[in-house]
């Protein structure tokens, strides 16, 4: 394997300079190539990277390496030539991606290599989640670990020769000690490339043949949800075979059959307790990831149904909850929390969250808002309760100008690095977070603020940022601000009252939120606008609207104010990245125009978030375009059980990630394994519920189970995994909670219950207008016969008749009222 192989001493060619070692198997000087075969010279590279519309890749556009897109032009120059490409894959905030553009990609030696003898191209992995996803599994399959910038040296053929991620610069190496000699050296760029070359020119053949088996290897890792096959066993034969007819409400599929249970979500929750950190919250005992899906299903589980209850153990399901309160109050002091500006950074470097890695994310932030949002109305939802001003906070940061672009969507991401001055030429790593002790107590001014707020957030004369993790110095005599004495045991510590210690560290925050947004000089944002993300931002917005217009008038005012952003943001994404006439959403708009068309996950956070639209404004447009949204999505990646199986399509059910035929793609690969973001399927089946239970649409719902089902072989071996998941089980076993709210002005007492209520099983809220029975809805939804005249809300039952709700059902979603 190349893998090893780079770990072995360098072989004849390795130390080739990159124009000797065009005069090896490729001499396109003489105009002969791999065996003898004449090709045709081509002008010299030249860096195309100003061409992209990405401000990630438009980054490169000084760089010395001749980057270019992935395109037909540039596969076709690696095959012409016979060249391995060069793919790095990043994203703008991320820290590390901007230190190997900085020190390796000006590197002379790198460039010159890189020009000469690859084809390098660069791909921003927000705008190619689907290339991003494929060669990301390939890494993991070496090295069982990921990160960006991803560097992977590809056949013209696009097939994986080798890969890392991060590499240390040229030089770095020459500093080591000759104490160090018996202890092995981490790679630097110059050592991959060439014995990445050397092997190439080398014994080509070989490493063609290996790439070839590797990805048969891969296309084995990448099997999720096509394990299946036998469609037939649990599908029923007279159910609708074409995709155009699977939304069809005159269809009545049987029920889906499979062996997934509510057993499995007992199962998930054991395993994800033993890998739980008591002390510090979070999973694991090194670095710490935010693992929104995961910490969402532990809120959910005091929630839950009570027969899932039951099932896992009462007493169980207030320690499971507990778990996920827990590490999201750890977050919210944690040093991963931008405690002056308000928002999330992207992980944490240490176990106790004390130092993060400083990129933040609009898809991190959308995430978190909805889990604090949970937490908060778990922990009672009152205006000055426990999480309330984290939830606000968060929302202000999302809607700031830092994020929310002047057209009404949202931007990408901040940078993790930033200049530290006015005039400095190099950025720093979380410049734009850190303190100095002297700093900070010169710009509070106040003596005695400065020493509660230090206390408070651990400012040190020397800098709080553990050695072991700062081998650089970059954090020398720096100080992240994470909370480590609350405001109740400063007051006792003190001898003062908690709220005159929490005046004067507001007092604090506000002259350092001042100089820091006056003095300092902002980190980079993308200001790419992605539909999947958008989504995201959309539907958190609105939930967290309706909640807080549902708890009290003054904090009502800013719930108005987040849904007005979010319907601007909906808007903005229909008028801009939607063409209604073609039927095309696209994922992207950058540089004045939408591009790249959408993939499965901008389809299923969009229609998400305009599901959240519709049931907190009642406003029919967002659904029924959530409904076309759905029906395209189904068409363009649903991998329908009753075709022939191909290579492309496994007829299993549940969602590709690509359409079938996607350029440049090698793996056409079903997510639902959930990471830092939910997967593509568990979004899709909650919406495909959903929908089901709002139009009355029994197809949407049999794909739902269908989709469920699709993954029940990986679910039973590891369900810890499929978080998202997981929940659809629930309704696809127990159903679900249906409201129904009739007449103009249903009353806002009752329909409290319904905005206040935490995520847990199935819940949906349809409004019916019986004045208006010409409406798109009504004409959608074919039990509208049967819905109630009488002004009020109402509940479903699984028989399909309405209770009238009254003063004493305001419980409904307290699972002991089941």
């Amino acid at each position: 394997m190349m893998s090893a192989q780079l770990q072995q001493p360098e072989k004849a060619g390795a130390k080739l300079s990159a124009s000797e070692s065009n005069s090896s198997n490729t001499d396109i000087s003489s105009g002969a190539g791999p065996a003898g075969q004449p090709i045709t010279e081509l002008k010299p590279l030249r860096n195309r990277a100003r061409d992209s519309k990405s401000p990630y890749v438009r980054a490169h556009s000084d760089s010395p390496v001749a980057w270019q897109l992935l395109d037909d032009d540039a596969i076709s120059r690696a095959k012409k030539e016979n060249k391995l490409m060069f793919l790095s894959i990043g994203f703008l905030a991320s820290h590390y991606c901007h230190i190997t553009r900085q020190e390796s990609f000006s590197n002379p030696k790198v460039a010159s290599l890189l020009n000469e003898s690859f084809v390098p191209i660069l791909i921003d992995r927000e705008e190619r989640p689907d290339i991003d996803n494929i060669y990301m599994s390939y890494n993991q399959s070496l090295s069982g670990s990921g990160g960006w910038p991803l560097n992977v040296f590809l056949t013209p053929e696009l097939e994986p020769v080798f890969s890392g991620t991060y590499w240390a610069a040229p030089g770095v190496q020459d500093d080591v000690s000759a104490e160090n000699d018996g202890v092995e050296k981490p790679l630097d760029w110059l050592v991959v490339i060439k014995k990445v070359l050397a092997s190439w020119l080398d014994e080509e053949s070989r490493v063609r043949e290996e790439a070839k088996k590797m990805m048969v290897e891969l296309s084995h890792l990448s099997a999720e949800g096509t394990l299946n096959h036998a469609g037939n066993d649990f599908l029923a034969s007279n159910s609708s075979t074409q995709v155009e007819t699977a939304t069809s409400s005159s269809d009545h599929p049987r029920e889906v059959y499979g062996e997934v249970d509510l057993d499995q979500i007992e199962e998930a929750y054991e395993r994800i307790t033993k890998t739980f950190d008591p002390m510090f919250g979070g999973f694991g005992l090194e670095d710490k990831f935010l693992t929104p899906a995961k910490l969402s299903l532990l809120l959910r589980a005091t929630r839950f149904p009570k027969v899932v209850q039951d099932v896992v153990g009462p007493n169980d399901c207030k320690y499971i909850s507990g778990m996920g309160l827990h590490t999201l109050r750890r977050i919210a002091n944690g040093a991963v929390h931008d405690h002056i500006g308000g928002g999330f950074h992207r992980y944490s470097i240490t176990r106790d969250w004390s130092l993060p890695a400083f990129e933040k994310m609009l898809i991190d932030n959308a995430l978190l808002l909805g889990l604090f949002l949970d937490a908060w109305l778990l922990s009672g939802g009152t205006k000055d309760g426990e999480f309330a001003d984290v939830v606000t906070e968060v929302a202000d940061y999302i809607v700031s100008d830092r994020m929310l672009s002047p057209n009404g969507g949202f931007f990408t991401s901040e940078a993790a690095d930033s200049y530290n001055r006015k005039g400095d030429k190099v950025m720093q790593n979380g410049a734009y977070y850190l303190w100095t002790r002297k700093e900070f107590d010169a710009i509070v001014g106040d003596e005695q603020d400065s020493a509660i707020a230090a206390a408070y957030w651990n400012v040190q004369e020397h800098g709080n940022v553990d050695r072991e993790y700062d081998p650089h110095d970059e954090f020398l005599n720096q100080n992240v601000l994470h909370i480590v004495k609350n405001s109740t045991r400063l007051s006792k510590q003190l001898g003062i009252s908690e709220g005159e210690v929490k005046q004067r560290i507001q007092a604090a925050k506000a002259k350092l939120r001042s100089h820091r947004q006056k003095e300092r000089v902002h980190p980079e944002v993308d200001t790419k606008i992605v539909t999947a993300y958008n989504g995201m931002a959309i539907a958190a917005l609105t939930r967290t609207a309706s909640a807080l217009i549902s708890t009290d008038a003054d904090v009502s005012r800013q719930g108005q104010r987040y849904l007005q952003v979010a319907k601007n943001a909906a808007r903005f994404i229909k008028n801009v990245l939607w063409d209604s006439n073609k039927k095309v959403l696209y994922r992207v708009y950058s540089a004045g125009r939408a591009y790249i068309e959408a993939f499965a996950e901008d389809y299923a956070l969009l229609i998400e978030g305009l599901i959240e639209l519709y049931q907190a404004t009642a406003d029919e447009s967002w659904l029924e375009w959530a409904d076309e949204l759905q029906q395209l999505q189904i068409k363009l990646f649903y991998d329908n059980p009753t075709p022939t199986p191909t290579t492309a399509n496994a007829r299993c059910g549940a969602f590709y990630s690509t359409t079938l035929g996607a350029p440049h793609t090698l793996l056409r690969i079903k997510d639902a394994m959930d990471t830092s973001q939910p997967s593509v399927n568990a979004v899709s089946v909650s919406n495909l519920f959903r929908l089901g239970g709002l139009l009355g649409d029994e197809q949407y719902t049999y794909l739902a189970k269908e989709s469920v089902n699709a993954f029940g072989v990986e679910m039973l071996e590891h369900p810890n995994l499929f978080p998202g998941l997981l929940c659809g089980i629930i309704p696809w076993k127990l159903g679900g909670q249906h409201w129904l709210a009739v007449g103009e002005k249903p009353v806002l007492e009752k329909l409290r219950a319904f905005y206040k209520a935490p995520r847990a099983a199935l819940f949906t809220l349809r409004y019916y207008a019986p004045g208006k029975p010409n409406t798109w809805l009504n004409k959608r939804d074919s039990r509208v016969s049967t819905f109630p005249r009488e002004q009020g809300v109402y509940n479903r039952s699984p028989d399909g008749t309405y209770r009238k709700l009254g003063q004493n059902d305001l419980l409904l979603f307290d699972p002991a009222h089941d």
